[in-house]
């Protein structure tokens, strides 16, 4: 299993050990050490279910700062359409994809868009002659990790198309 930079945190002086986030974990990746949680990283897939049912708050999504955009040869920013629903009186949405461009992404492409051409190319790729079914679309990464996790066997039978992320 590949590495890669987990996004939940565990703030372990909030953590009373309560075992809910344990509970509802779809890889078994928390366990009670110590009357605290603990999260396996080769286990977490990072889908957010311990973050959204503590009650104590001791899960959080990490956030990257846009100073860490610099350690990127490309900075590509794909927001989604729910992007702009934040704006009050947001008459053009080519007001926030320049904004993005002036504070220092390279390129933007909307998500809807690049949704259209992952649709089109998985189109295309299940009409192609030998592939396992059922297909399962690469674009979730959690789905993808939960599968090389759980259920190996199904590998081969995911979409090999990076997600656009």
């Amino acid at each position: 299993m590949q590495n890669y930079e987990h996004s939940v945190l565990l703030d372990e002086s909030k953590c009373t050990g309560c075992t809910t986030c344990l509970k509802r974990c779809p890889t078994e990746a928390i366990r009670i050490r110590d009357g605290r949680a603990t999260i396996n990283s080769e286990r977490c897939i990072d889908c957010g279910e311990c973050i959204r049912v503590c009650p104590h708050k001791a899960k959080k999504a990490v956030c990257g700062k846009l100073a860490g955009m610099d350690r990127f040869k490309w900075k590509i920013a794909l927001p989604a359409p729910t992007l702009y629903g934040q704006f009050d009186n947001l008459d053009d949405v080519d007001y926030v994809l320049d904004g993005l461009l002036k504070i220092g992404f390279d390129q933007v492409y909307e998500v809807a868009k690049a949704a259209e051409l992952v649709s089109a190319y998985t189109r295309l790729y299940l009409k192609t002659e030998g592939i396992l079914k059922p297909a399962i679309s690469s674009a979730c990464p959690v789905v993808a990790r939960l599968i090389s996790l759980r259920f190996p066997s199904l590998e081969d039978h995911v979409i090999h198309m990076l997600p656009p992320m």
